[in-house]
Order: C-alpha cells, then sequence, then structure tokens
C-alpha cells in the first residue's frame, strides 16, 4: 500500500521532514565521530549515529504540534533548529572524539545545518517544501 494513500497531503509534512533531518544529522554525527575515516565506520558508529538523529528528531516533531512549524517551511530556519536540536543530541549521546567536550557536538551541529541548507535544493528538498505549504496552508484555515 503507497504511504501517501494512508497519509493524507496534509499530514505527510510531518514523517518527511522528522526522518529526512533525522538522516541528516545521522550523516553529520557518522563523518565526525569517525573523523572523516567513514571505511573504519563499524556497527556501533552506526547505531550510535542512528541515536543522535532519533534524538534530534523529537523536538523538530514536537514543533511541528505548535503555532510554529510555520517556520519548517523557510529552509534558513529549519537548517537551525536541526544544527540546535543535533548539537543537544549529540552532546547527550557521547562524548567528543576532538579536544574540548562538546567540539564534535559543535561540529555535528553546523554539519546537519549544512546538509539541510544543501539538500533543500535537491528535488527531495523541493518536494518536502510543498508538503510544507500544504500542511502550512491548513494549519491557518
Amino acid at each position: 500500500m503507497n504511504l501517501k494513500a494512508v497519509i493524507h497531503k496534509r499530514h505527510q509534512f510531518r514523517p518527511m521532514l522528522c526522518g529526512h533531518k533525522a538522516v541528516e544529522t545521522g550523516a553529520a554525527c557518522l563523518l565526525f565521530m569517525v573523523q572523516g575515516q567513514l571505511g573504519q565506520a563499524t556497527l556501533g558508529h552506526f547505531l550510535i549515529a542512528s541515536k543522535t538523529g532519533a534524538l534530534t528528531m523529537f523536538p523538530l516533531l514536537g514543533i511541528t504540534l505548535t503555532r510554529h512549524a510555520r517556520h519548517f517551511a523557510n529552509r534558513w530556519m529549519s537548517a537551525i533548529f536541526v544544527g540546535a536540536c543535533a548539537f543537544f543530541a549529540d552532546a547527550l549521546i557521547h562524548g567528543s572524539h576532538y579536544p574540548g567536550a562538546y567540539t564534535e557536538a559543535a561540529f555535528t551541529a553546523i554539519g546537519a545545518f549544512a546538509l539541510s541548507v544543501i539538500l533543500s535544493y535537491t528535488p527531495l528538498g523541493k518536494q518536502i517544501d510543498r508538503l510544507a505549504e500544504s500542511f502550512l496552508h491548513y494549519h491557518r484555515q
């Protein structure tokens, strides 16, 4: 069964946004956790990065349930929210592999921010923008 058939168009935005941002954060976390040596990534690294991505997603999901969800229609605001959530998620999930207690969390936040902005210009990002418009239009009524 097609996911679009099950979830009405105005409700497709939430899972698409949250899943997309969790993957962006997880990818940034993995990249910095293994210090760019992706060939050395283990299952443990992938699990930690997945936890970081999932933890990043929960505050974003919560925001989509409020009137502040309209800010996610702007790629820059969305990237800022993702970066901030990624920083806290990374800092909570594991310690830094770099000098300084929060250095890796800061790198992950910057990486998640950059991925969010870059991917917003792709066809997938444009699809999320269209879903955001229908989501926001429904909530304004």
